[in-house]
């Protein structure tokens, strides 16, 4: 690699220090050891509250998925109305399902992205939970004569091999299940999430196009006060969630009988 010197410059130019060197360990531990704090009270104040409130949201997914397998037998006979249902279809279920092996870690059922500074969440929806349980994978004969569906599974991805549990919505049992894909189960849901993410994208897309055309017709009318498309900017409405979902399918059924 050629060096390419500035005749402007003296050597003794190019052999100084910069002003700007890195700290050097030692010194480092000189000033810590004087009162420098590498973490600031505020920003440990940051990390407790995080802590806690994901502590919070952790024992509400937790309510949640109990609330969920409490009415999965509810759930499956409206099934088709809830595909058919935005609103219901649309509900965050990542927390019904975990599973994960060696090698891989823990599987993800959610993601976040940091956008413009916003976070945006996307979760496993229960359409799409729906959807996977219909899968022979992921569900299982029961004794009792119903069809038990799988919430957990462990394994590796070297073997194969893994074990599972599933939970049949007629007794309210779980069952033990053995020998099946663990691939089949990992990948197939880690596709079936970023299937998930592919449709977010495309709905904020589409409503981001959908607003730049409402300003434009806006534009072209005049007397637009709004310079800019974000006033046309919406998104779906106030979302459901799980607990709404099941009162209201409970209320029909009472009205049906």
């Amino acid at each position: 690699m050629a060096i390419i010197f500035d005749d402007s410059r003296s050597i003794n130019d190019y052999l100084k220090k910069p002003d700007s060197h890195p700290e050097s360990f030692v010194s480092m531990c000189k000033r810590q050891a004087a009162g420098l704090k590498l973490i600031s009270d505020e920003m440990e104040k940051e990390r407790k509250e995080q802590e806690e409130l994901h502590e919070l949201q952790e024992k509400r997914f937790e309510r949640k998925k109990k609330l969920l397998f409490d009415n999965l037998d509810l759930i499956m006979r409206h099934r088709d109305e809830i595909l058919a249902t935005p609103r219901y279809a649309n509900i965050d279920a990542h927390y019904a399902i975990k599973g994960g092996g060696l090698y891989v870690g823990p599987l993800h059922t959610s993601r976040a992205f940091n956008i413009a500074g916003s976070i945006v969440r996307v979760g496993l929806r229960l359409a799409t939970l729906l959807r996977i349980w219909e899968t022979d994978q992921f569900k299982v004969e029961c004794k009792c004569g119903g069809t038990a569906v799988i919430r957990s599974f462990t394994g590796s991805p070297l073997s194969g091999s893994s074990r599972a549990t599933a939970y049949c919505p007629e007794c309210k049992q779980e069952i033990r299940v053995k020998n099946r894909s663990f691939g089949q189960y990992f990948w197939f849901l880690q596709t079936s999430l970023s299937e998930d993410v592919e449709t977010v994208a495309k709905s904020i897309i589409a409503k981001w196009t959908l607003a730049e055309a409402e300003y434009e017709k806006k534009v072209e009318k005049g007397n637009y006060k709004d310079p800019r498309p974000g006033a046309e900017f919406h998104g779906d409405g106030e979302p459901c969630n799980l607990e709404t979902m099941i009162n209201e399918l409970r209320l029909n059924e009472n009205v049906n009988i």
